[in-house]
């Protein structure tokens, strides 16, 4: 059933169960802030391509985002805010509302096709793609195994699969179509894709960065 909520234009993708910090500082986003706080807490984060959207025009009806939930929100002494969301729901514009400083919206939500699939072997495929990363990101930075920023991995694919993405370092164009995807088996296997490539990337990195640290005399050189 469709419902108009608050609509914040950011130069990111938010997906559901992703944890994202806000500072808000606009006069018209600490109204949004101050009304959201006084009713359900939620209220729709949209990506806004600037590189393709002028500062004067509005994202096109139809467009996906998704809302969040406002779990933490510190005032501070000049009226700024910092606030710490949790992704909730997808949802579509539908429609323009006018009324407040703020832009809000009439929207729709939906969820992925319903499937009948067995993705446990995808899901644990991705799984083991993203610790792989992980572990070599830590190796290149001179970390060692113990991860205090890594997020926790849930079992369901569909949540594993909005996890993973919010946390892969890709163009936010890339994000956006997988937000947009409603397809969870695709989705996974798209993400399982990149994060092969890149955990490859990090690993051939991280196995050179090991070599340079010991001036050559760390064994023989990998084969690249």
């Amino acid at each position: 059933m469709p419902k108009v909520i608050p609509i914040f234009p950011l130069s990111l993708v938010q997906f559901p169960g992703a944890v994202t910090p806000l500072h808000i500082f606009e006069p018209r986003y600490r109204k949004m802030l101050q009304d959201v706080m006084a009713g359900d807490k939620t209220f729709g984060i949209i990506y806004r391509n600037d590189d393709v959207l002028l500062e004067t025009e509005a994202i096109p009806l139809g467009s996906v985002g998704c809302t969040v939930e406002v779990a933490l929100s510190q005032g501070l002494p000049d009226g700024r805010s910092n606030i710490l969301c949790v992704g909730v729901a997808r949802y579509r514009l539908l429609a323009y509302v006018d009324g407040q400083p703020y832009q809000q919206a009439e929207v729709e939500f939906f969820e992925d096709e319903l499937s009948f699939d067995d993705l446990s072997n995808d899901a644990a495929r991705a799984k083991e793609l993203f610790q792989r990363l992980l572990k070599a990101s830590r190796q290149l930075k001179d970390e060692n195994d113990r991860v205090n920023d890594a997020p926790d991995l849930p079992d369901d694919p569909q949540a594993l699969s909005f996890i993973i993405t919010a946390y892969l370092d890709m163009e936010n164009s890339e994000k956006q179509d997988l937000l947009e995807l409603t397809d969870t088996g695709e989705r996974l296997r798209q993400v399982s894709k990149t994060l092969a490539e890149l955990a490859d990337k990090y690993e051939r990195r991280a196995a050179a960065h090991h070599v340079s640290k010991h001036n050559g005399h760390g064994g023989k050189l990998p084969e690249f």
